[in-house]
């Protein structure tokens, strides 16, 4: 009752306690940055491995088991995850909170290394990195068409793959494929950050 009684008695008091955090909320507002996409880090180192021409099948027995055997001994390992593709091998290793990520990744680099001999000739150097949002790819597409394998490949190397790396905002784009007439572009946008 005595807040009532306050409120009644005296109420330029009250009037004056609501300006100041009406005035304080928005001053604390203007002061207040926020992103689009927040940042944070997540430890995942991803090994990718291109075997151009290659079945998923075979990718999995000679390149994805021969990668997780080799990077099965490094420390603060959580998970490893694998995906065989088409011509292509992704290795996830997923890290325990407050693992170094930086030294792992010098570690995996040393440890694949060592296993590169005994991988196909065909086989493209193993390429590692920190997973980061920002490198998320936010756009997949495939094309298919009447043309011969060689010629729909010049098409989209030389003349499509350009005009779409010059858009504004595009970071990269990737073409993964080139045997079954099936390509697959990824986007990767820049970073983005809108401030308030």
């Amino acid at each position: 009752m005595k807040i009532t009684e306050i409120s009644i008695k005296r109420p330029s008091i009250i009037i004056v306690l609501f300006i100041i955090l009406t005035l304080g909320g928005l001053f604390s507002y203007t002061q207040l940055g926020y992103e689009l996409v927040p940042k944070f880090e997540i430890n995942v180192i991803t090994v990718q491995t291109v075997y151009p021409g290659a079945s998923p099948s075979e990718v999995e027995s000679s390149v994805t088991k021969k990668i997780e055997d080799a990077i099965s001994s490094l420390e603060s390992i959580k998970k490893v995850e694998s995906t065989s593709l088409e011509g292509v091998s992704i290795v996830m290793i997923t890290l325990n909170n407050g693992a170094d990520v930086n030294f792992l990744l010098t570690d995996a680099q040393r440890k694949i290394n060592a296993v590169v001999n005994d991988l196909p000739d065909d086989v493209k150097t193993p390429s590692l990195s920190k997973f980061s949002l920002d490198d998320v790819a936010i756009m997949s597409l495939a094309v298919t068409s009447n043309l011969s394998e060689k010629e729909l490949y010049d098409l989209l190397d030389n003349k499509i793959q350009p005009v779409f790396a010059r858009i504004n905002g595009v970071a990269k784009v990737d073409m993964i494929g080139a045997r079954n007439v099936k390509f697959r572009f990824l986007w990767i946008l820049r970073k983005l950050k809108v401030m308030a």
